[in-house]
C-alpha cells in the first residue's frame, strides 16, 4: 500500500481492519481485502470491492479512473 499511497497523494487512505470492524465491512458491502471505496463530500464516487485479489496495476487504474 505505501507505493499506491505515494502514487496518489490526492487521496487520504484510511485502513479499516475488517475483522475488528465487521459492522463497517457489512455496511459498506466489503467482501474482499483490500477493497477501496472513494468518498468525496460524504458521497461515494468510486468502488473497487470484490472477493478477488487486486494487483497494484488494477488499484492504480481504478484510482486514476475515479479522478477523471
Amino acid at each position: 500500500m505505501p507505493e499506491i499511497e505515494a502514487t496518489h497523494p490526492e487521496y487520504t487512505f484510511i485502513e479499516v481492519d475488517r475483522d475488528v470492524y465487521i459492522d463497517v465491512a457489512i455496511e459498506w458491502g466489503i467482501m474482499g481485502i483490500p477493497s477501496f471505496v472513494v468518498i468525496e463530500d460524504g458521497k461515494e464516487t468510486g468502488r473497487l470491492v470484490n472477493k478477488l485479489r487486486k494487483t497494484k496495476e488494477e488499484v492504480n487504474a481504478f484510482l486514476t479512473s475515479v479522478k477523471s
